[in-house]
C-alpha cells in the first residue's frame, strides 16, 4: 500500500464528499497536470486515487463502498483526504494516504500473503488487531480466511447479518494465551462475530460456548438491562463451534466465563 501520492500525472482521480473547491474545478485541474478522471466522477476499475471529503451526514458514501469492494478484489486506490490532496494539486507536495476506507483499515481487505501473518503469528501476547501494523496483518489475513469477498456475515454469536466493517475475527481462546501453533490454526483459532456488543461479551466471559455448541451467559450482577441482553443470546446455537474447535471454546468456558 502507497505511503503518498507524489504526483497527479498518471492517477485516475475520482472525488466523494465536500471538497474546498466545486469537483467541477478540481477534476479540471486534475487533467491540467496529467491526470484523468471520469465523466461522471464514479469509482471505477480505473480509479487509482479517490479523494475524501467531508460529510454533512454519515461519514462516508456510495464512492467509498465502491472502493473497498474494489480493494478487496485486488485493486490498489489510494484513499486521500482532500486537505492532503489540495497540498498536492495546488503546491506539489505529496499528499499523505488515508489507512480506512468505509470505516475499516485498509489493510482488512487487503489480504497478507501467508509469510506475513505467521511473522505476526510468531509474536506472543496480545495484538491490537486495528490500531497496530502486525494486528492488522494477522486480523487481515484471518478475515479474509473467514469471510473471503463476502459483503456481509452472519455474527456466530447473535445470528445477524452484517455488513463486513461490523464484524471481527475473534480469538477463541485469546490470543495472550495462545502457542505459536494455535495462532497459526486459521482453520479454528478464530470465529467472526460482530463489534455491536457480541466481542466484548464473549472477551469478557458473560457469554461462553458450551458442549455441541449451545451458548451459555453468565449471570447479570443485579443489571434488569445487561439480564435482558443476555436473554437474547441463552441456548442458542453457535454455528462456530465443530470437533477441531471444541478444544479452543472449551478453554474459554473453563478459563473466562463467569457463569
Amino acid at each position: 500500500m502507497r505511503k503518498s501520492v507524489r504526483n497527479i500525472k498518471g492517477e485516475h482521480v475520482a472525488f466523494t464528499g465536500a471538497a474546498w473547491r466545486i469537483r467541477r474545478d478540481l477534476q479540471r485541474e486534475v487533467r491540467r497536470q496529467g491526470g484523468e478522471t471520469t465523466a461522471t466522477g464514479a469509482v471505477n476499475g480505473k480509479t487509482t486515487v479517490l479523494v475524501r471529503g467531508r460529510w454533512v451526514q454519515g461519514d462516508y458514501g456510495i464512492k467509498e463502498m465502491k472502493a473497498a469492494e474494489l480493494i478487496r478484489s485486488g485493486q490498489e486506490i489510494a484513499m486521500v483526504a482532500d486537505s492532503e490532496f489540495q497540498k498536492l494539486l495546488e503546491a506539489g507536495r505529496p499528499a499523505k494516504v488515508l489507512d480506512r476506507v468505509a470505516g475499516q483499515p485498509i489493510e482488512w481487505l487487503v489480504t497478507p500473503d501467508k509469510s506475513s501473518f505467521e511473522k505476526a503469528a510468531s509474536i506472543s501476547g496480545p495484538l491490537d488487531y486495528e490500531h497496530s501494523a502486525l494486528g492488522r496483518i494477522e486480523q487481515g489475513f484471518l478475515r479474509n480466511h473467514l469471510f473471503g469477498h463476502s459483503r456481509e456475515a452472519v455474527c456466530a454469536l447473535c445470528g445477524r447479518r452484517l455488513p463486513i466493517s461490523l464484524m471481527v475475527a475473534a480469538h477463541i481462546k485469546p490470543r495472550s494465551e495462545c502457542s505459536r501453533k494455535e495462532r497459526l490454526d486459521a482453520d479454528n483459532i478464530v470465529f467472526g462475530v460482530c463489534l455491536l456488543g457480541c466481542d466484548a461479551l464473549y472477551e469478557r466471559g458473560l457469554i461462553a460456548i458450551g458442549n455441541i455448541g449451545k451458548i451459555q451467559v453468565a449471570t447479570a450482577d443485579g443489571s434488569k438491562t445487561l439480564a435482558k441482553l443476555l436473554g437474547i443470546y441463552r441456548n442458542r446455537d453457535c454455528p462456530a463451534w465443530k470437533e477441531t474447535s471444541a478444544k479452543y471454546f472449551e478453554w474459554h468456558f473453563n478459563r473466562r466465563f463467569r457463569g
